[in-house]
């Protein structure tokens, strides 16, 4: 029970895209723009100078979305599943939006699905509780 309402709640907080913006971007929501999304993230970690802003100004909304969903629903998890996913206190936000990215990119059969459900799938196959 507690899996579908964070599920649910993790729906709610993301949004729904319009059919327009569906139009344009038939991913959307997808692992698939996620994992893109996420790389640019890493890009723009990646630069300085003039070649940090050109990133950011490609997709900044995306890394914004990327670095949030998989927080909150690290948050979310931990405080809701506490028993199925345990980060160490010492786990950056980079690091679990990594572990997020290498899960996606050795799953690609999976990039069609849902990204919220992907997140905490990647989140509970990384940080399993002993």
């Amino acid at each position: 029970m507690k899996h579908a309402g964070l599920l649910l709640l993790l729906l709610f907080v993301t949004g729904q895209t319009s059919d327009q913006s569906q139009a344009r971007q038939p991913d959307a929501g997808s692992g698939s723009q996620l994992v893109q999304r996420c790389r640019l993230y890493f890009e723009f970690l990646g630069r300085t100078g003039a070649g940090r802003e050109d990133t950011f100004e490609r997709d900044p909304f995306g890394m914004g979305y990327c670095a949030g969903l998989i927080r909150a629903t690290a948050a979310l998890a931990e405080s809701l599943m506490p028993d199925r996913i345990c980060l160490p206190r010492t786990t950056t936000g980079a690091q679990a939006v990594w572990t997020v990215v290498q899960y996606l990119e050795d799953n690609p059969s999976t990039l069609l699905e849902q990204d919220t459900e992907l997140v905490l799938r990647a989140l509970e196959n990384a940080f399993r509780c002993p």
